[in-house]
């Protein structure tokens, strides 16, 4: 069952037996679940990487800030069911099973939002030790050219991009120019123009290829 959708029947049991805390941490659910299902689009669009592919299993998928939004939802649904299931919040004696829905709603949250934090970690770890530089430079990708390749992954087009980047000023770095193949997210397509760009962080001339793109920030042109 979806989130929002639970959170709608813990509100209704709420109300019918007369427990604020159901009704506050059911209206909760609601508002966490409109966000979540947000997320979750944007999580899925930022999947670039081929099955079988080197940085399919080197390289994680998504960049550290949806990661870290990806992982306060979870701490937000988790945290607060936790303290009103464990703590009976406005939950009577008399009604006391009722805590356990809660409880079971932020353990599963918490214990999701741990497993996903220990993969996207691993899989940085194990970019590190494959020889890649982490890309960490915030920096703007400029776009010269751009090739179909004929190539899709999850029905998504694989472009081949002659890309300028431009890092910014205080980190030192000049500008370079790399080719770099990019699984394109459906949302990013509209914005995929010669002469525009997108933020990324990148990791400099010594690895030009290994770049995390922001597909979500695109860039005019001047």
């Amino acid at each position: 069952m979806k989130l929002a959708a639970l959170g709608v029947v813990t509100v209704a049991i709420g109300v019918a037996l007369s427990l604020p805390g159901l009704v506050g941490i059911g209206a909760w659910w609601v508002v966490v679940g409109f966000f979540a299902r947000r997320h979750a689009a944007v999580f899925k669009a930022l999947q670039p990487t081929a099955p079988g592919s080197r940085a399919s299993t080197a390289k994680p998928a998504v960049d550290g800030r949806t990661f870290a939004l990806g992982t306060l939802l979870w701490l937000a649904l988790g945290i607060p069911s936790l303290a009103v299931g464990l703590g009976q919040v406005g939950i009577d004696p008399e009604h006391q099973d009722w805590r356990w829905l809660p409880v079971v709603v932020g353990g599963l949250a918490l214990g999701i939002g741990v497993v996903g934090a220990v993969l996207y970690l691993a899989g940085s770890a194990l970019l590190a030790s494959g020889g890649q530089a982490t890309p960490t430079h915030p920096a703007t990708l400029w776009i010269r050219a751009m090739r179909e390749t004929g190539t899709f992954v999850n029905e998504r087009p694989r472009i081949e991009l002659e890309l300028r980047v431009e890092p910014e000023a205080a980190t030192g770095i000049a500008g370079y120019d790399v080719t770099k193949r990019a699984t394109v997210p459906f949302t990013a397509l509209g914005s995929l123009r010669v002469g525009d760009g997108f933020r990324a962080l990148v990791a400099g001339p010594d690895d030009p290829a290994s770049m995390d793109i922001h597909w979500d920030e695109p860039v005019e042109g001047v």
